[in-house]
């Protein structure tokens, strides 16, 4: 099915899922894309690429949405992980929409800053995008040990991140979705405030220097900002990194577009990092905390004078 075809290879859909009722598909017309609902006819709901994804009925989250968030008008969700991180689609407009995340362990909200049909067309099946939300070992360790999930079940840590649990298979325990999405928003009611901007550091991908020749002889050491990803950079890297008997005539900042599947071109880190300012959530000691960028928000920050 166009738009899904990436998903759908890079995710299998199991064979049990549940067809849309005619009153599901009624309720959701016009509120969420049509490329959706025909989705959601052709296959179902449930899981895919054995439960790492599921295709959720917005109805049967939207209790969980408005308990983390508030009242939330124009957003559904409509895409769960293994673990219970929901996906919500947000119509901004009548020509324009975006998607958004709630993670329940990291108690981390936010946008990505791209419409619905890239999302699942270059984000979703990108292997960054396993790598950062889906814990995918985890979970094949979890279902190794304790089975597969169903449909409303997600795999969780007991005891809770938040109380000092750990991500690993010791702590992993499987339950009802809905049920362990409500207990975990109660048991952090007290502390959400104080947990948060941790969180965002905890969740962010932290960017390794990489090294490449110049023609005149010196090397170039750069740094990787990917789109949407939140990224921990060091504020000035020539003061943390250094080789030895090597001179480093330029140190950069690469931008990468996990829309178009390119690196978009680089600029040198300082002036980058000027030109960064509006998008740093945080600084700490010697680093910085970026949040991520939409494809639009780089090429105005490369093209910038």
């Amino acid at each position: 099915m166009k738009g899904f075809e990436a998903f759908v290879s890079k995710y299998p859909p199991d064979h049990n899922l549940r067809k849309p009722t005619a009153e599901v598909l009624a309720r959701f017309q016009g509120k969420l894309p049509a490329e959706l609902l025909d989705f959601w006819k052709e296959y179902g709901f449930g899981n895919y690429g054995g439960g790492l994804l599921k295709i959720i009925d917005p109805t049967d989250y939207l209790d969980t949405l408005t308990l983390w968030l508030g009242e939330q008008e124009g957003c559904l969700p409509i895409l769960m992980t293994g673990f219970g991180t929901l996906f919500i689609y947000r119509k901004r407009s009548e020509n324009a929409d975006d998607m958004c995340l709630l993670d329940i362990h990291s108690r981390r909200s936010g946008s990505f800053s791209i419409s619905f049909s890239d999302f699942f067309a270059h984000i979703v099946p990108d292997d960054k995008f396993a790598a950062q939300f889906l814990r995918v070992e985890l979970f094949q360790e979890a279902t190794a040990k304790q089975g597969g999930i169903a449909e409303n079940e997600i795999f969780f840590f007991a005891p809770a991140l938040a109380l000092g649990g750990a991500e690993s298979i010791e702590g992993v325990e499987k339950g009802d979705a809905v049920v362990h999405q409500h207990l975990l928003f109660e048991m952090g009611v007290d502390s959400s405030g104080d947990a948060e901007p941790e969180d965002l550091w905890s969740q962010a991908y932290e960017a390794n220097p990489h090294v490449f020749a110049c023609e005149n002889g010196g090397l170039m050491v750069s740094f990787a900002l990917s789109e949407t990803v939140d990224t921990i950079l060091p504020a000035a890297p020539e003061t943390l990194y250094e080789i030895e008997g090597e001179t480093i005539s330029l140190w950069a900042l690469t931008f990468v577009s996990l829309t178009k599947d390119e690196t978009l071109g680089f600029l040198e880190y300082h002036k980058a990092l000027q030109r960064l300012q509006p998008y740093i959530l945080e600084t700490r000691g010697d680093y910085i905390l970026l949040r991520g960028l939409s494809l639009t928000e780089m090429e105005q920050v490369l093209s910038a004078q």
